[in-house]
């Protein structure tokens, strides 16, 4: 009996500690498992920025479907002007008697009035053909931009129930983020240099504090395209919201080059970026779970920089 008791001791004892072992094992490896909250706010931000693209693209789509539409309107009145047009001339050429046919020529008493009846004629002839051209013309540039009008229609479609899946994506990341409580705002600088580029750097700086939000572009929340839209617009310059847009704005210049208020650009996606406000500092909506903030460069975002453009 003592003997039994001390092997079912003896065998809880060994389980226990393999269930220790494994959770050794496992414990570790499952936190090392999970993305940090700096990888999921990157990932977060890669789709934030094709969320801002697509958007960029529905309102090209929709303003392309209202000018289609526009297009339509006048094409169909057009073609319905011709219609009525070519329905009098058929009534009227149906009514008319045959001896506008060239045969009269050999009928009539009088050669010249004959003469001149079929030149009439053919004129006539030519003139209805030209106009029966122009009711065909009209009539297959109404079925064109009905065509386009439907292809815009589709786009747009498609395009909404993409950006609703992207922002579902988005939103899923951004719930497993601890999110930083919004802190004060930057305050304006002094800056060397004066004029606009000082104003759109303290615009941003005036910022600092405020929460990254994806798609927003202020006065309260912002992401990182957004950060640079809001600036601008205290110069009068309107950005598309959207860093690939960006990218491809003002004049291209190298990291020597810089000067406060170029915007720097990072990652081979082109998926982030910042306001170069001097020193190898930026001021940038870092991503969700954090607060625009001025950073220095050097390190991390030198080794991801992938260029940067002026448009001061």
């Amino acid at each position: 009996m003592q003997r039994i008791q001390l092997r079912t001791v003896a065998g809880t004892l060994f389980v226990v500690a393999g269930l220790l072992a494994a959770s050794a094992v496992t414990g570790p490896a499952a936190a090392a498992s999970r993305p940090s909250p700096a990888e999921l706010g990157r990932k977060a931000e890669i789709i934030t920025e094709q969320y801002n693209a697509k958007r960029l693209a529905l309102a090209r789509a929709q303003r392309a479907k209202k000018a289609a539409e526009r297009q339509l309107r006048r094409a169909n009145e057009q073609y319905e002007q011709l219609r009525q047009s070519v329905g009098a001339m058929a009534a009227a050429n149906y009514m008319r008697p045959g001896s506008e046919s060239e045969i009269s020529l050999f009928a009539d008493d009088d050669p010249q009035v004959a003469l001149d009846q079929s030149s009439a004629s053919r004129y006539l002839a030519a003139q209805r053909t030209n106009q029966l051209r122009q009711f065909v013309i009209a009539r297959m540039a109404a079925h064109r931009t009905a065509a386009e009008a439907r292809d815009r229609a589709a786009e747009i479609a498609e395009l909404t129930a993409d950006l609703a899946k992207k922002k579902k994506a988005i939103e899923k990341l951004i719930q497993q983020i601890p999110q930083a409580a919004p802190g004060a705002g930057g305050g304006a600088v002094s800056l060397p240099n004066t004029g606009k580029a000082s104003t759109v750097v303290n615009a941003a700086l005036s910022r600092v504090g405020m929460p990254y939000v994806f798609g927003a572009d202020g006065p309260s929340s912002f992401d990182c395209s957004g950060l640079m839209l809001w600036a601008y617009q205290k110069v009068g310059i309107n950005l598309p919201h959207y860093t690939g847009a960006q990218y491809n704005m003002g004049t291209r210049v190298s990291r020597a080059q810089l000067r406060p208020g170029d915007i720097v650009f990072f990652y081979p996606d082109i998926g982030h970026n910042g306001m170069y406000i001097g020193g190898d500092k930026m001021v940038h909506a870092p991503r969700s779970g954090k607060n625009v903030e001025v950073v220095n460069m050097a390190g991390y975002y030198w080794s991801n920089f992938t260029g940067a453009v002026r448009l001061l």
